[in-house]
């Protein structure tokens, strides 16, 4: 079912992230990191930056997302995980350019085998929290001018939207989601009757 945050005037759902805003954030990121002579804040925005691309990439659950390091099948391109939430397990070989981006900043930022991908800003070898991965993400958000409520499951709700929209496969999708049913997918991608409407009427034999 969908995630709920408490709003001033109400409960309100976590939308997906529009595929627009989610590519604009990604790329005021890059600008960020490369615009910057301070070290810290580099790989800070280094670190952002891939923690949206996997994100979008992978519809992990931030918890997991945030739990992956570097190891041997990460190396060679595959993309393991337990999921925290279901126990389920998930194996799939990454796609060949995203595999790139995460070999080419594991080099980047120099990080070696059983360190965390996502690491925190204060300890040595320990992931970014789910609560500052919230704020991140909030705070690009905002720079950017969404006005949508977002959060950390916006990425994977993004994920899971632009694959419907795109292949119409929804019992692939529900499987790739660990979703009980159909229908719990489309709720959880926000598909409601105006976007039903919407491919009526876009549809033509």
């Amino acid at each position: 079912m969908p995630r709920y945050y408490k709003v001033n005037y109400g409960r309100k759902t976590v939308r997906p992230f529009k595929l627009e805003d989610a590519k604009n954030i990604m790329i005021m990121l890059q600008k960020k990191r490369d615009a910057t002579d301070n070290d810290r804040l580099k790989k800070i925005y280094d670190r952002d930056w891939l923690m949206f691309k996997l994100g979008l990439n992978t519809a992990f659950r931030i918890e997991d997302l945030l739990q992956i390091k570097v190891d041997d099948l990460l190396l060679k391109g595959t993309m393991y995980t337990r999921e925290h939430k279901t126990k389920k397990e998930q194996n799939w070989e990454l796609n060949q350019k995203l595999h790139k981006e995460v070999l080419d900043y594991i080099n980047r930022n120099n990080l070696y085998e059983g360190e965390y991908l996502f690491k925190s800003n204060v300890s040595v070898n320990k992931p970014m929290t789910r609560q500052n991965a919230r704020l991140r993400i909030k705070k690009y958000s905002d720079e950017i001018g969404v006005k949508y409520l977002v959060s950390c499951h916006s990425l994977r709700k993004c994920f899971a939207r632009t694959f419907y929209e795109q292949t119409k496969d929804l019992i692939t999708l529900q499987r790739m989601l660990n979703h009980a049913t159909p229908q719990v997918t489309l709720i959880y991608i926000c598909w409601d009757d105006d976007d039903q409407q919407k491919s009526r009427k876009e549809f033509y034999l």
